[in-house]
């Protein structure tokens, strides 16, 4: 068999055993066949170094984009001199600096013609796909495969600013997920197809090696070629990965699918991609969540027009001093599905690192529900972090080189504390955070409630423990306590009227109050102008006519937000070495063509910070407030239970202004099966049981906190493992409550009958 026939058969091959077969006859053919490492001998740990088949593609088409790049470059000649990847596709391919999502819909299809995905049969289910990408970039000579699309770890990218890809070994881990990878390339302006066949070699048991490694087929250690003629191979790279596992994308759309994976890791790409599923029947444009969440839309979308957003902040930047500086932007949609973020972001993560748009790592959602006291906006907020300005040494401290997760420690944590002080400092977001509230608090009546806290203090008090009532202790004559009344959620600002030329700018805080900060605290202070939104621009201070003055030393400007609606955030940072007493100003000032400046100014001064709150010794009994849902609750999203498996979850709790709110599930099975049989035979009953299961469910999230408040500090367990740790503990103790409820129901029947 010729180069030319065996190249025919790989070209027509669909399936993996037809690949196989192709090799089986070349290699019984042909004397001078060589299976050489991919990369280095021992290859196997670095190949297989990625665990999501999905993501490695991700790093396939990285290399497409790349490829595409690096055409442009060739074509432009270097011109002009591009600093990074989305600096190139502006520069070179004609992107806005507004991103895809400020071009047409058919101008996002042109550009997704240079790189494109196809997802066929195969070998005929999910985890045997057939899964091509090709681009249309340079393509690659066959004498430099080696070096480059089968090496491992080269630097030929390593100088290559204008490209994604640094570490050259990425695309690579695809071979982990293959039985066969055919990869074939014409280089630009030649007439030659050079290509060879990639696969895992396993050693029989007999051989000295303990383990296997990745090999492509050479002939006589060089990859094939063949003349180009007759084929209809364009220039550019094909890589088609025959019986590769898509278990985990299996789905048409959404985010089991290669549809919504692509578009939540490729959240920002630098150019579009086009998808061709065969499976499910149709071909579409990758835009990105970030465009789409900007209003981009495109044929194929399930809406013609872009999601609903309650709120949203752009992009601004926020500076870390020595570790560079982070661009923060987020977007709340409104609550019109079911986990409405689950379209663009994984709704357990939704909190988005990325480097030139692709996504490096994701960051939980106990940072808004938790540490920015948001827990009913979890499932509504999607929070997105430019980690592009980080120095070159906070990248290196953040990232693997594998794309998947993001390093715990100093440059982490961080940027952790700048999203909770970002969203915790946005009255909009406590405002919409208040109204999700409202909307699903259920009415209490006023005596069931003394009475569950005052039975909740007694089997504390039964365990030894030490009792503090909140809101009261009911008297022995039973006084009714005064209801409290809710606090009412902040009204929307409304957008100030602009002018031209604008009248005022002013910096909001009390009159004659300094500002204070204690040493290594931050501050988002506000500004209100009723200058239009091109006074400022925060990415360029050199354009923008709003400057921001600050005397005294130890305090230093961090960053700034757009101008929108007459209404900005100027970021203050005290340094953690400054003085208690340490005083100056800050001052803010608009110019005006033509007309003098409009100013305004603030003292501030450096206080003792917050002495910490020493642990009480007794447990605090609040105000107790059971709610029941079901999967169809919106408060079910809301926590992320999973609405098929009906033992995932029993219960879960939460301190809303001074109540403890206890979230427990009817479907939970050791409830839902006592609870049934009664509501059956005795109503009555079947309410009694109902109470006494949510006031053991109280207790016990009354002792998960105490618990939690002692150790939180003491911890370095991973808020992720934590929570995965109390819902299986919750879970627990929902099976034990309705056996112990079950059993005190059974009593108070027998007593009342006066049976033994």
């Amino acid at each position: 068999m010729t180069q030319a026939e065996l190249f025919v058969l790989l070209d027509k091959a669909s399936r993996s055993d037809e690949v196989a077969s192709a090799i089986e006859r070349y290699e019984l053919e042909s004397s001078d066949v060589r299976w050489m490492p991919v990369g280095r001998e021992n290859n196997k740990g670095t190949i297989e170094a990625s665990s999501d088949p999905g993501r490695s593609l991700i790093e396939r088409l990285t290399n497409g984009i790349d490829a595409v790049l690096e055409d442009e470059f060739i074509r432009h000649k270097g011109q002009p001199e591009c600093q990074s990847p989305r600096e190139a596709a502006q520069a070179w391919l004609g992107v806005p600096k507004g991103g895809l999502s400020t071009l047409s819909t058919k101008e996002r299809q042109y550009l997704a013609d240079r790189v494109v995905i196809e997802v066929a049969e195969g070998d005929g289910d999910a985890n045997q796909r057939l899964v091509t990408i090709e681009d249309h970039g340079t393509g690659i000579l066959g004498a430099h495969f080696a070096a480059t699309i089968l090496s491992l770890s080269e630097s030929n990218k390593i100088k290559k600013r204008y490209v994604v890809g640094t570490y050259g070994q990425g695309g690579s881990s695809t071979f982990a997920c293959s039985k066969f990878t055919v990869i074939a390339s014409r280089f630009a302006g030649s007439n030659r197809i050079a290509f060879t066949v990639a696969k895992y070699y396993e050693p029989p048991a007999d051989d000295e090696a303990k383990v296997g490694n990745y090999v492509y087929l050479t002939n006589a250690g060089e990859v094939f070629e063949v003349d180009a003629a007759g084929h209809k191979f364009h220039t550019g790279t094909r890589v088609q990965h025959f019986g590769y596992d898509l278990t985990k994308y299996g789905g048409s759309l959404g985010p089991g699918s290669v549809y919504g994976l692509l578009n939540s890791v490729l959240f920002d790409p630098v150019i579009p991609v086009w998808l061709a599923d065969k499976v499910h029947g149709y071909r579409r444009v990758i835009k990105s969540s970030r465009n789409a969440l900007n209003g981009a839309v495109d044929e194929g979308d399930d809406s013609k027009k872009s999601p609903t957003i309650s709120h949203s902040v752009p992009m601004y930047f926020v500076d870390l001093g020595d570790m560079g500086a982070i661009g923060i932007e987020y977007w709340v949609l409104e609550p019109y599905e079911k986990q409405p973020i689950r379209a663009f972001v994984d709704p357990s993560k939704p909190i988005v690192l990325t480097l030139h748009g692709q996504s490096h790592a994701e960051m939980s959602q106990l940072l808004i529900r938790k540490d920015s006291d948001l827990p009913y906006l979890r499932q509504r907020l999607i929070c997105h972090i430019d980690c592009n300005r980080l120095t070159p040494g906070a990248k290196r401290s953040l990232f693997v080189s594998n794309r998947e997760e993001a390093r715990r420690g100093k440059v982490h944590s961080r940027i952790e504390e700048e999203v909770v002080k970002a969203l915790k400092s946005d009255d909009e977001l406590l405002r919409l955070n208040a109204d999700a509230r409202e909307q699903g608090i259920q009415q209490q009546d006023q005596e069931a409630q003394k009475q569950m806290q005052s039975e909740v203090a007694r089997l504390l008090r039964m365990q030894g423990i030490s009792v503090e009532m909140v809101g009261g202790t009911p008297s022995a004559q039973g006084e009714d306590e005064r209801p409290v009344k809710p606090r009412p959620p902040r009204p929307k600002p409304k957008p100030i009227e602009t002018t031209e030329p604008p009248t005022f700018v002013r910096i909001v805080w009390g009159e004659t109050d300094p500002i204070s900060f204690h040493p290594d605290q931050s501050r988002y202070l506000r500004v209100e102008t009723d200058a239009d939104s091109s006074y400022h621009n925060p990415s360029d201070s050199k354009s923008s006519r709003m400057n921001f003055i600050i005397s005294g030393e130890g305090l230093s400007l961090a960053g700034t937000t757009p101008l929108s609606g007459g209404r900005m955030r100027v970021v203050l940072r005290c340094d953690a070495k400054s003085k208690v007493g340490a005083k100056g100003s800050i001052r803010v000032e608009l110019a005006r063509v033509g007309l003098p400046s409009l100013g305004d100014a603030r003292d501030w001064e450096v206080v003792e910070p917050p002495v910490a709150t020493q642990a009480k010794k007794a447990v605090s009994v609040p105000r107790i407030d059971p709610r029941a849902i079901d999967p169809t609750h919106s408060q079910w999203d809301i926590l992320n239970w999973r609405a098929d498996e009906p033992s995932y979850a029993a219960s879960s709790s939460e301190m809303e202004n001074g109540t403890l709110v206890v979230w427990y599930s009817t479907v939970f099975p050791s409830y839902a099966k006592e609870f049934s049989n009664l509501e059956q035979r005795d109503p009555a009953l079947a309410k009694s049981f109902n109470t006494r299961y949510a006031i053991w469910l109280a207790v016990h999230s009354l002792l998960l906190q105490e618990d939690a408040d002692v150790k939180e500090e003491e911890s370095n367990i991973s808020e992720e493992s934590v929570e995965q740790f109390e819902r299986l503990e919750r879970c627990r103790i929902g099976r034990m409550s309705a056996m112990i409820a079950m059993r005190e129901v059974r009593e108070l029947k027998n007593s009342s009958s006066g049976t033994e």
